[in-house]
């Protein structure tokens, strides 16, 4: 079972060999078993990595995440054979029934808005109840917009008042959306090995994003991210505080099936398993109840 996070920030040659990933850098040497690794994020423009160590971590469903001069992630790779239903899969998702696809965005918005919720509240914050009020209030759809009226409430709450999500210059932004970029990357992997399209979401639905479906399913799990920066002394994006974002998805969650990674999966399967099958249970993370 997969368990590591491969970090690759310095100028390096990334191939693979009887089974095991090899990094080679101007200093040193690294041999890590493939059967360990999920991820690989190439966080840096200077590493070289085989076109057969991509096509084995390809068929070993690995995720490589290749990041640019910025150290952003700006895309990763997406194996074919990941499913032997896939094309089954496939239909059924392009026929996702509309009422179905309303009422697990309403639950996903519930659980997201009451997880901030329980954030504000861990952080002391003495109006956190009128942030999870709000999840009370999540129509089907969300028509309203009440997600973002609670992030209206809850960036400020955590962040200062002085804080904007929409202050593209701001170090904490800049940190923050690293982490949401793993996130989304993981959510894809899940996705993608379930035999599914990224593309095809349940309520984002841009033209121009692949992974509208990745988008719709990790919003609840955002303020992991969110608590992660938080409670960081150094508020800025570096190589070290990408190796802690990166690591939250080893981090034990208290309440959730093991690590984050696996609490990821598991909700995965749930909101498929909802759309595809009559009579499934909404999918519940336990942050809403």
């Amino acid at each position: 079972m997969s368990w590591r996070n491969v970090f690759v920030s310095k100028h390096s040659k990334i191939s693979t060999k009887m089974n095991h990933l090899v990094i080679l850098t101007d200093d040193d040497s690294y041999q890590i078993p493939l059967s360990d690794i999920g991820n690989i994020i190439i966080d840096t423009t200077r590493a070289a990595i085989t076109t057969y160590a991509v096509a084995e971590c390809m068929e070993k469903k690995i995720k490589i995440v290749f990041c640019d001069a910025r150290g952003i992630p700006v895309g990763e790779t997406v194996p074919y054979a990941v499913h032997s239903n896939r094309v089954v899969n496939i239909r059924t998702q392009m026929n996702w029934q509309k009422s179905k696809r309303d009422t697990l965005w309403q639950t996903i918005v519930q659980e997201k808005i009451a997880h901030q919720a329980k954030l504000l509240k861990d952080i002391e914050c003495a109006d956190w109840e009128n942030v999870y009020a709000l999840a009370g209030e999540v129509q089907e759809g969300d028509p309203k917009n009440k997600e973002a009226v609670a992030a209206h409430m809850y960036f400020p709450r955590v962040f200062t008042y002085e804080f904007t999500r929409s202050d593209a210059s701001h170090p904490i932004n800049a940190m923050l959306n690293y982490g949401y970029a793993v996130l989304l990357s993981e959510t894809c992997r899940h996705i993608s090995a379930l035999g599914y399209l990224t593309e095809i979401g349940v309520h984002h639905e841009s033209e121009k994003n692949p992974y509208n479906l990745a988008s719709d399913l990790m919003e609840p799990f955002r303020p992991f991210v969110d608590r992660a920066v938080y409670g960081m002394d150094v508020k800025e994006l570096n190589p070290k505080t990408k190796v802690e974002l990166v690591n939250l998805l080893l981090e034990e969650e208290p309440g959730l099936p093991g690590k984050l990674s696996r609490s990821i999966e598991c909700f995965v399967q749930s909101c498929l398993r909802y759309l595809a099958e009559e009579n499934c249970a909404l999918p519940s993370l336990g942050f809403y109840s």
